[in-house]
């Protein structure tokens, strides 16, 4: 079915494409894009999402006062020009764009705090609960109102997020507790263009990361708090104290879906349950998002609404339909803050809000225009949100399904006229194969963007959990919240542990089928750039034109075999490598690999096969050959042949002079490289690793020798821990 639905899909493609040309060829693109004047406001948030985004790309962080400057200049010039069209719009798109550089360098200048620079070894450090999240093996803190010895105020991070191992349900969050720990600065990504957690980090305020090394101390309660902080804190105990009560009396990996559906936490899920949900698809039923919210919404609100129509004298002197969508949205917004806020969440409550309030003046609900004032509202209130792979993927599911629905709501209509219980019936399985087809599409790319992989059995996993998650386990969501305040939540846990044990064997099951998962190397961002303007034109337009939007979308999805991936990795420690074979394999020195650096590179080079690196035991003299023969080492060190390149990783200083002698680049992961190598192209040694990162070597024997640094695509933001300018050395040791 899966494999039919695909076939199905590149044929509509492949139509569309044509339709598209043959409509660019026949028709004034002028008058087709005045045509379509209606559905301009729907680019703004496109607009001011690219705007957001060339702030995150560039190399250095712009000046505000300019940034401010250019958008009252912009503002002025826009309203000299009302009355001129031609140089109107053209000034709205450039203003709109340059607004959303704004707001993110706004957003990054509010959320300044300090930044550890250097690991601080073992220190007794103390501070307020802000939030405490179990995983499988112990708990996360994170921490506020710091106090660390040795580091002055403007060294001491506004929050650290810290892993403590044992005692951490003893804790609640606006407790002040000590421990002693080892902390370090958030740390960067684990290869060139991969996730930058300091990044993400510095958008929350977090100045540091570490592990406890002692058991937490009980202090006094610090000063009084602000309402906020109050308000905060409060909710975040009562999210703690119901997740608890959740895992008490729910066991196992179903108590720990049950506590991901209801709180939002997902630290207690065993990795086996968490990885088959992932591979089969499932894996957004883990994470609160617009599915959620609108059977919560949905539940209320039909349950409301029914309560009142028993009661004639309000049905029918009564808006009981409005009462019912104030009470759903209430409900949403009370779901949406026990379950911790997070960005697909609040994207969905936004969304759910508009369409609520649009029932409650009698407007149309669902819109296209109501998913473009969400984003609106989500960029302008946190701009960082765009890079989060959750605000992506659930905008690009909600927008290909709203806009798939504009296209078929007269049809369905006609459809559902007249029809008896089994059309019903078979109408409804339609729709759901349909929602799950269109969404899983809007989103798939992203996720391949994001995780390297994409499940093919995702529809037909969705199509069988969907019936199981709308009519048993979130209906009994809703029903434990209500009997939570009475402490009989168990009467709803149970039977909805059920459920969600049948969820997990099917998404077991699922994640068993053969070629269950398609894995992608790493996307450039052209390609998602592509891909996210080619789908809004697909989806934001109305005429035939739309359809050349799969041009550019297929581009994009293509791009990962377009470009080159790297040769060969190196690690900031130095401890980890990666070398291509000759056969296509992959040599890595942790083979399988093990740890979050090792897993990255393998996903992100696409899980290629892997040969295992040719290590010497300890005390052996002689010689070892990897599987193809590119790659020997010894006890002097390792030497790696590619394209006709000769590449040298010395392990011992006297190995250095020869390498220096006869090698196209010279690699020393463990000592400095202080002289001159006449014949080596490029020269790192473990000083050029501690400045610029994760090194990735391309190789070409037309070319030679290109580098790519980590430091050199952050750049110098104020996320990046200065550690000076990253530089590799080329021919005759000098500098590039």
């Amino acid at each position: 079915m899966a494999r039919l639905a695909r076939i199905l899909l590149w044929r509509r493609i492949a139509a569309g494409i044509t339709t598209g040309w043959r409509d660019l060829r026949d028709f004034d693109v002028v008058a087709c894009f005045l045509a379509e004047r209606d559905r301009w406001f729907l680019w703004l948030p496109a607009l001011l999402g690219g705007g957001i985004a060339t702030y995150f790309l560039l190399p250095v962080e712009p000046s505000l006062p300019s940034l401010r400057l250019g958008v009252a200049a912009g503002a002025l010039a826009l309203l000299l020009t009302l009355r001129r069209p031609s140089w109107h719009l053209p000034l709205l798109v450039l203003l709109t764009i340059l607004c959303g550089l704004w707001l993110a360098a706004e957003r990054g200048a509010a959320v300044s705090a300090p930044v550890l620079q250097r690991p601080s070894g073992a220190v007794w450090l103390e501070g307020r609960v802000l939030e405490i999240e179990p995983r499988d093996a112990g708990h996360r803190l994170f921490l506020d109102d710091l106090v660390l010895p040795g580091f002055g105020a403007d060294e001491t991070p506004k929050r650290l997020r810290i892993t403590l191992r044992r005692d951490g349900d003893l804790l609640w969050p606006g407790e002040r507790i000590r421990v002693r720990a080892m902390l370090l600065p958030p740390p960067e990504p684990a290869m060139p263009g991969a996730f930058d957690f300091a990044r993400y980090a510095w958008f929350r305020q977090i100045g540091g990361v570490g592990y406890a090394i002692s058991t937490p101390e009980a202090m006094p309660a610090g000063e009084d708090m602000s309402l906020r902080e109050a308000t905060m804190l409060g909710l975040s105990t009562l999210r703690q104290d119901w997740t608890r009560r959740i895992v008490a009396q729910a066991e196992g990996a179903g108590g720990a879906i049950a506590t991901a559906l209801m709180t939002g936490v997902r630290g207690p899920i065993p990795d086996h349950v968490d990885t088959a949900f992932r591979d089969s698809g499932l894996a957004h039923i883990l994470s609160i998002s617009g599915l959620h919210l609108t059977l919560v919404a949905g539940l209320l609100f039909f349950l409301v609404r029914a309560a009142l129509a028993l009661v004639p004298a309000l049905a029918l002197h009564h808006p009981i339909k409005k009462w019912a969508a104030g009470a759903a949205l209430l409900g949403a917004l009370a779901y949406t803050l026990v379950s911790g806020a997070a960005w697909p969440t609040l994207r969905a409550l936004l969304m759910i809000a508009l369409v609520l309030l649009a029932v409650m003046l009698d407007r149309r609900a669902i819109t296209l225009r109501a998913v473009a004032w969400a984003a609106l509202l989500m960029l302008v209130l946190w701009p960082d949100s765009l890079l989060d792979p959750g605000f992506q993927m659930s905008f690009a599911a909600v927008t290909a399904l709203v806009a798939a629905f504009e296209d078929l709501a007269p049809r369905l209509m006609r459809w559902r006229q007249q029809a008896g219980p089994l059309r019903i019936a078979l109408l409804w399985l339609i729709g759901v194969m349909a929602a799950s087809l269109v969404a899983g599409l809007g989103s798939s790319l992203y996720a391949a963007y994001h995780f390297n992989r994409v499940a093919d059995y995702a529809l037909i996993a969705n199509l069988l959990a969907a019936p199981l998650v709308d009519f048993w386990i979130m209906p009994l969501v809703v029903l434990a919240f209500i009997l939570m305040p009475l402490g009989l939540e168990v009467l709803a846990l149970t039977p909805m542990v059920w459920g969600v044990d049948l969820l997990i064997a099917l998404a077991q099951w699922v994640a068993g089928w053969p070629d269950m998962l398609g894995t992608v190397p790493a996307m450039p961002n052209w390609g998602l750039t592509a891909i996210t303007l080619g789908g809004l034109w697909l989806c934001l337009w109305r005429r035939r034109w739309r359809w050349l939007g799969l041009t550019v979308i297929c581009a994009g999805a293509f791009s990962p075999w377009l470009i080159a991936q790297p040769d060969m990795l190196v690690s900031g420690d130095g401890r980890l490598l990666a070398a291509r074979a000759q056969d296509g394999r992959v040599y890595f020195s942790s083979a399988p690999p093990r740890g979050f650096a090792a897993e990255t590179w393998w996903e992100r080079l696409g899980t290629p096969m892997l040969h295992p690196w040719p290590n010497l035991r300890r005390n052996e003299t002689e010689g070892r050959v990897g599987a193809d023969g590119s790659l020997r080492c010894d006890p002097a060190g390792c030497a790696w042949r590619y394209h006709g390149l000769l590449v040298a990783l010395p392990r011992q200083p006297r190995a250095i002079t020869e390498d220096c002698r006869h090698a196209d680049a010279v690699i020393a992961t463990q000592m400095a490289v202080r002289y001159r190598c006449p014949s080596a192209r490029v020269v790192i040694d473990r000083n050029d690793l501690w400045r610029g990162g994760a090194h990735a070597l391309y190789l070409d024997r037309q070319t030679g020798i290109d580098v790519v640094t980590v430091a050199q695509q952050r750049g110098h933001r104020p996320w990046v821990v200065a550690k000076g300018h990253g530089a590799v050395r080329e021919a005759g040791g000098e500098n590039r």
